[in-house]
């Protein structure tokens, strides 16, 4: 009985360790490979919004601060609006990836920034709001975290720049959706502001790693100009962005 039980425990062991190595090699594939795969995805979404486009000239623009910005009508579901840059995270990650219409599963895990429907677009009147992965699948918003009132977070469209301020961050349930509403947790209010949200996955207990709630950044509208006339002064110096 004694050699039975012990047999049964080595098997039991063997058992475990078989499947500690599976689930080990699952998140492995899942956060690293699968993380760089489809963030190469995001590249060449990147490379291919600038593929037929004008550089902007590398010199330092002035945003316009006084005049209603030009606002561009929403694409096809998938299609791409422009580029995200967010310069407080580079060196840090990928601090450029575009931005898709959509937050669907083929939007988002392709590293995208997904654009919620029915929100506003850049630089329009109300919540231009945006969804990304945390971890997995490119690891888009891992560093949301880092994000500090007057970190700038841009956004560059096929003929203009976009410039925001972040103002706050919190964290909330995955039910509270008034936070994409037009004045954010106020959605019987009519807008006044231009304001950017960042809304990605985020638990109490395991940060980053966690689903349980969302964590919610906001910015306002700084200003705009025209990439014809130069670069923001916030990414000129980005090699990552054209």
């Amino acid at each position: 009985m004694a050699r039975f039980i012990l047999g049964f425990i080595g098997v039991l062991g063997e058992l475990m360790i078989t499947v500690g190595l599976l689930l080990g090699g699952y998140v492995l594939w899942n956060v690293w490979w699968d993380s760089n795969q489809s963030a190469a995805v995001a590249q060449q979404g990147v490379d291919d919004f600038y593929e037929n486009l004008d550089e902007a000239p590398r010199v330092p623009g002035e945003l316009n601060t006084e005049d209603p910005p030009p606002i561009d009508p929403p694409p096809a579901d998938g299609d791409t609006i422009g580029v995200l840059i967010v310069p407080a995270w580079y060196d840090l990650t990928n601090n450029t990836m575009p931005i898709k219409q959509g937050t669907s599963n083929a939007v988002l895990d392709n590293a995208a920034a997904g654009h919620y429907d029915g929100t506003a677009m850049p630089g329009n009147l109300g919540n231009f709001a945006l969804a990304g992965h945390r971890r997995t699948h490119g690891n888009s918003f891992r560093f949301v975290d880092r994000l500090e009132p007057g970190d700038h977070i841009v956004v560059e469209t096929e003929t203009t720049w976009y410039v925001y301020s972040v103002t706050q961050d919190y964290v909330v349930t995955p039910d509270q959706v008034d936070v994409i509403a037009p004045v954010p947790n106020d959605p019987g209010a009519r807008p006044e502001e231009r304001i950017l949200t960042f809304t990605t996955c985020h638990s109490p207990s395991l940060g980053e790693w966690g689903n349980s709630h969302r964590w919610i950044t906001h910015a306002t509208f700084v200003g705009w100009m025209p990439r014809s006339e130069g670069m923001p002064e916030q990414v000129l110096n980005d090699p990552g962005v054209q």
